[in-house]
């Protein structure tokens, strides 16, 4: 019996490691800067966003991130392996105040590694060197082990507690 409980608890062990890394993933990205703060839900798949929503206050404005647009020449482009996480031609998305169109901003970094912020509304043609832009932080969420690691951590554990149930039982059975 007790073989077959080990042979059940390597078996599951061996189908949680090919547990493979999620094919998509979601990236909070915290966008602060004089006059303008932030949260967007990046949803990543490889290094392309495929879609962010959020919010986004800008001066007492509060507006509604939600959706990829097209604008300033975005590649929807995002890393999350150090360095920079966006590009210069960056991730743009659309922007929308009390359910009203409000265009697109375009959140993209300088070749020195700043961010910048565009707002389609105050540079339409979505050149930072040619029209107002804001500069901007992007922070880093803490990581977070994914589910196949909790388990595998829970399955640890479970089976020493296994092995320590049926160690007692036995130094029981040899007293008694």
């Amino acid at each position: 019996m007790r073989h077959l409980l080990y042979a059940g608890l390597l078996a599951s062990a061996g189908v949680l490691s090919g547990l493979g890394a999620a094919q998509a993933a979601v990236f909070d990205l915290s966008v602060t800067g004089a006059g303008i703060s932030g949260v967007i839900d990046l949803d990543l798949a490889g290094g392309d966003v495929t879609g962010g929503v959020g919010t986004l206050t800008i001066g007492t404005t509060v507006y509604t991130v939600s959706g990829l647009a097209t604008y300033a020449g975005d590649d929807q482009k995002f890393s999350t392996g150090g360095g920079a996480y966006v590009d210069f031609p960056g991730i743009s998305f659309a922007l929308w105040s009390g359910g009203t169109s409000e265009g697109s901003i375009n959140i993209f970094a300088f070749p020195s590694g700043s961010y910048g912020l565009l707002l389609s509304s105050q540079n339409a043609v979505g050149d930072p060197y040619g029209g107002p832009y804001y500069s901007v932080s992007l922070a880093d969420p803490p990581a977070v082990p994914e589910l196949s690691t909790w388990a595998m951590l829970g399955l640890g554990f479970a089976s020493l507690a296994v092995v320590a149930a049926s160690r007692r039982k036995t130094a029981i059975a040899l007293l008694g």
